[in-house]
């Protein structure tokens, strides 16, 4: 597990093909409670996801509301201590195990943030991270400011690349709010943009000179994190929802290209499977997709909603599950 913590910007900028799933969480298919269960990042539980930091009963699948059914909430801690902030800060993650395709060179995510009662100060935020731990793009909301940040490695004139927060816009989103974001990075080019219910903010080397983007960036994993800021005395909750990432060759995410989480709950069992997996959906499943750790696709026999796994050599993998609803992604343990 990789713990990273944010650098803050200083300044607030005011400017205002065919898609590859990388990764669909719309937490339906899991059980509401706890995450997970090993908080040293090393133990996958629900959905595959790993944690790390604070207390299991800090990382729930909870009922927000009806609209949204299961949703990913997160507690930090209730403090914020300036020369090792880890204990306040809660990390969700996962591997992103699909390489992108030729041709596929745009990193692209969508989510929903739920902002919580936002009284005290940090984030809650979706970032992804390269196999060194150092930030790729993300964007968070802030729970003392109440506005929406991008998320981005740059680096500044005479400095070196750092994972900076940069601000979206002027407006403010309420407590118990759901807000839709974005973001997108081109690793052509290593331009970055944001959007945000006021509209999209773009970043190159050419928005503002003092800082240049970092290109070929290779995203290696995924994480929500509630992080604590200065003065900090609360324990933040918030939560998201409907992460969809994908790699893809456009400059703007179209709505044909979007990978659309199940709306129905999508499961398999048993798990760890020793010859045949269960898939079990209220919708007929399509299409199967099977990647080991490494991310290459292995063959996946489908019948019905049984999926021949006994030619697997034993360890962990990552299935997709597309119904007519939309895609999932599960991880399953093969014996």
């Amino acid at each position: 597990m990789k713990k990273f913590l944010l650098t803050t910007l200083g300044v607030t900028f005011s400017i205002g093909v065919s898609a590859q799933t990388v990764a669909t969480d719309n937490f339906n298919a899991l059980t509401a409670g706890n995450l997970a269960t090993d908080l040293t990042g090393n133990l996958a539980g629900q959905g595959g996801f790993l944690i790390y930091g604070g207390a299991v009963s800090d990382y729930q699948i909870a009922t927000i509301d009806a609209a949204h059914g299961n949703s990913l909430k997160i507690t930090s801690g209730a403090s914020y201590n300036a020369a090792d902030n880890t204990p306040n800060v809660r990390f969700a993650f996962k591997s992103i195990t699909t390489p992108a395709t030729a041709g596929n060179n745009i990193l692209k995510g969508t989510l929903e943030i739920y902002t919580g009662p936002a009284t005290g100060t940090g984030k809650i935020q979706c970032a992804l991270y390269d196999a060194a731990g150092d930030g790729v793009v993300g964007i968070n909301y802030d729970f003392a400011t109440k506005k929406i940040d991008g998320m981005g490695r740059l680096t500044q004139l005479g400095s070196t690349a750092k994972f900076y927060s940069i601000g979206l816009g002027t407006a403010s989103y309420a407590a118990n709010t759901w807000v839709s974001v974005a973001f997108t990075y081109n690793k052509t080019t290593g331009a970055y943009s944001w959007t945000y219910p006021e509209g999209t903010f773009t970043f190159d080397s050419t928005t503002n000179p003092l800082y240049s983007v970092s290109t070929g960036l290779v995203a290696a994993e995924y994480d929500i994190v509630s992080s604590t800021d200065v003065g900090n005395t609360v324990a933040n909750t918030a939560a998201v929802d409907n992460i969809n990432i994908v790699y893809s060759n456009a400059a703007t995410l179209g709505t044909n290209e979007v990978t659309k989480p199940a709306t129905v709950p999508v499961s398999v069992y048993p798990n760890p499977v020793s010859d045949v997996l269960t898939i079990k959906s209220d919708a007929k499943v399509n299409k199967v997709e099977i990647y080991d750790m490494s991310g290459r696709k292995v063959n996946a026999d489908l019948n019905n909603d049984k999926v021949n796994v006994g030619n697997l050599n034993p360890g962990s993998y990552i299935i997709t599950i597309e119904t007519k609803e939309g895609k999932t992604t599960e991880k399953f343990i093969k014996k």
